[in-house]
């Protein structure tokens, strides 16, 4: 039965709550495809965000990081004067913030005020175009920040092209993963770190996929020999320093998955943010897509909301409902189950 068919059943049955919903939700509601958003609020550029208790903090490609309370209300911007403020984490009362060449550190006070502002870390390496940076705090309660590759297909130097782990006093560095491209998410599920890598431009609509990996501390991932398990442009014969860690799952190329969440309202499996194509002849991503796990491994996945614009990053507030940043409409979307 199509849809159409499905929704003239439905408004047969006299049920007004059906007959009056859109097609898109009463699909989601069966499980049969995707849901829609509503706003939640304005933020400019939005990026990565946080969930810290009712309030919400949102970093973006500009120079500030904005409040949002989860309750109702404006954004506000909370704090300023940085070089893309992508990244945005919180733990034990503090915000972190990981811009090109920092990580800072907050004070949350009431009604998501900041104050105390102190860099912990300087010095991070120049990632060129791929210099938003990404940051969580694992189940360690270590910071993790993703450092970009510098180029589309290049050789990394240095920190470049890798993860990292530091103390939330920003001491004790240590590479956790290296062999990347553009790591823009991740997550952890039964203690293990799962990130998304962007596969590299230019080498056609459906080569190289994007990828979700698993972390092995330490571990190559194959950048720049490979893009999931294609070899890459220009290095097609190169032999690589290390075995390459391959995708636990392959997205399809070019949809730039970015933000990965885990959700306790969907039984523990993933939305992931796919950002959208731009170097593809049919565009492709621009929508939230459902990663279903079995066990600790992925095994697929499904469309889970359209009409974001282009998401960056999924969470999950803390009523279950999910809540995605769209950079391009300058937006924070919410779903609520």
């Amino acid at each position: 039965m199509d849809l159409l068919s499905l929704r003239a059943g439905f408004l047969s049955t006299g049920s007004r709550f059906l007959a009056l919903a859109p097609i898109a939700t009463i699909a989601c509601a069966l499980g049969l495809g995707p849901a829609r958003a509503e706003l939640l609020a304005r933020v400019p550029a939005a990026r990565e965000m946080a969930v810290c208790g009712d309030m919400l903090f949102v970093g973006t490609k500009g120079s500030s990081v904005y409040s949002v309370p989860l309750t109702g209300g404006r954004a506000r911007r909370a704090a300023s004067g940085f070089s893309a403020a992508n990244g945005v984490a919180c733990a034990g009362g503090r915000l972190f913030v990981a811009s090109r060449s920092r990580i800072t550190a907050f004070d949350i006070g009431p009604g998501g005020t900041l104050s105390g502002r102190r860099d912990i870390r300087r010095g991070l390496p120049d990632s060129g175009g791929h210099s938003y940076r990404y940051i969580g705090v694992g189940p360690d309660s270590r910071l993790y920040v993703s450092l970009g590759s510098p180029c589309n297909i290049c050789l990394p130097r240095g920190l470049q092209g890798t993860i990292v782990s530091m103390n939330q006093n920003g001491s004790d560095l240590r590479r956790v993963a290296w062999g990347l491209r553009n790591s823009v998410g991740f997550d952890w599920r039964g203690g293990t770190m799962f990130f998304t890598d962007n596969g590299a431009d230019r080498m056609g609509d459906d080569i190289p996929p994007d990828e979700l990996n698993a972390l092995r501390p330490g571990g190559f991932y194959g950048f720049p020999y490979f893009g999931g398990r294609t070899r890459l442009t220009g290095f097609e014969d190169a032999t690589p320093p290390e075995r390459q860690i391959p995708p636990v799952f392959e997205f399809q190329a070019h949809v730039a998955a970015l933000g990965i969440h885990f959700f306790r309202s969907l039984g523990g499996d993933a939305l992931v943010a796919e950002h959208g194509s731009w170097d593809r002849s049919v565009p492709v991503g621009y929508q939230v897509v459902r990663v279903r796990f079995r066990g600790n491994r992925p095994v697929s996945a499904e469309t889970f909301l359209r009409n974001v614009g282009r998401p960056v990053d999924v969470k999950e507030a803390p009523d279950g409902s999910v809540l995605v940043s769209d950079d391009a409409g300058g937006a924070i979307h919410i779903f609520r189950r």
